[in-house]
């Protein structure tokens, strides 16, 4: 969203709320089951780096205040699941869930919960947590989005590949970066990786171990993913590789191998799932079912009601991207009301746009 307009949305949900419609709009929407979605909290730069992915401290225990402050009651996500179904369901009930698993994850999120005595559910995507490994491609991302280089010689960094990429032209700089992470990705080991992302990094002058060693792109190992169950943290399904394809034996075996990882870490059977990057289809319903998956949440904004398939669940997206009015709207179902508002006026306009 361009900056002007943001602005302008801003003005008008604080209209909104002066005018009392948030609060009407909560009213009207208080058998709509809120679940928030969060990612990464930011150690260090990446709420700038990535603002959709990673949300500041301070901006997350803003958040955590205003649901304690505005009584919106938070639950677990089973508990909240059962009561969606049979009915019962508190007022504006919510549930908070964590994508990932990042170390952030493990501290201070955990910690910020246990504050206000919210539970929530993390998904936990499993490969770079046996790896120990920060994920490859966001450092790939970051390395080139930090860098204060003009010029990148590839042959330096993918001597099968060359080229000179100029930093400063946006496109090239782009098309540069996922030569990179489609190698690394397609084409190398996951120590091969490691290495790549050290010379990228030499090449240009962002120190890779000084990222290694922060953790902030590492997602939380077997000791912090024990440590988090034990202290009350939901742990659920994420895929192993963070990717859930179309065919259904390697969609089954992404999960299954997550499955394989985490249950023994956490001592029970893992029945929630969460879509990778939140892209799924309707297709993957079958094999989710057959694995015992009772739900999955999407990226899919809005509320849920009785009758949201189960394994379709839509989430309300949080991060630095989001103002605090923003998320207040979302939580009290406005948002939801001018999405419909909109669709309203598009189907009413479309026979005269043509």
């Amino acid at each position: 969203m361009n900056r002007p307009h943001k602005y302008l949305k801003q003005i008008l949900l604080y209209c909104s709320k002066w005018c009392g419609l948030l609060s009407l709009a909560r009213h009207f929407t208080r058998k709509g089951l809120r679940i928030l979605c969060y990612h990464g909290m930011a150690l260090e730069d990446e709420s700038v780096f990535r603002p959709t992915l990673f949300i500041n401290r301070q901006t997350f225990q803003q958040r955590l205040a205003y649901l304690r402050a505005s009584a919106y009651p938070v639950i677990t996500l089973e508990e909240a699941l059962q009561r969606l179904e049979r009915g019962g369901l508190p007022n504006s009930a919510t549930v908070i869930t964590i994508d990932d698993g990042f170390y952030s994850t493990y501290n201070p999120t955990c910690v910020l919960l246990h504050q206000y005595s919210f539970p929530a559910t993390v998904y936990v995507t499993s490969y770079y947590s046996v790896k120990e490994n920060p994920v490859f491609r966001l450092v790939v991302q970051y390395m080139f989005w930090k860098t204060k280089k003009t010029v990148l010689d590839l042959s330096g960094v993918l001597p099968s590949i060359g080229g000179r990429i100029s930093l400063r032209d946006p496109q090239d700089k782009d098309q540069g970066m996922w030569k990179v992470i489609r190698f690394g990705e397609e084409d190398c080991t996951e120590e091969r990786r490691v290495e790549l992302a050290r010379i990228l990094g030499e090449h240009l002058d962002v120190d890779f171990e000084q990222v290694r060693q922060s953790r902030i792109f590492d997602i939380m190992n077997s000791r912090e993913i024990q440590n988090a169950a034990l202290q009350g943290i939901d742990i659920q399904l994420h895929t192993h590789r963070h990717c859930l394809p179309r065919n259904e034996i390697q969609s089954k075996r992404e999960i299954v191998d997550n499955k394989t990882v985490l249950e023994p870490l956490v001592g029970k059977i893992l029945e929630h799932f969460c879509y990778p990057s939140g892209i799924w289809e309707q297709a993957h319903w079958p094999w989710l079912m057959a694995l015992g998956i009772k739900s999955a949440t999407t990226c899919d904004i809005g509320l849920n009601y009785p009758g949201t398939p189960l394994l379709g669940l839509k989430r309300i997206l949080d991060g630095e991207h989001i103002s605090q009015i923003e998320f207040e709207a979302e939580m009290a179902g406005y948002g939801d009301f001018l999405r419909w508002a909109r669709g309203r006026i598009r189907r009413m306009l479309a026979p005269w746009s043509g």
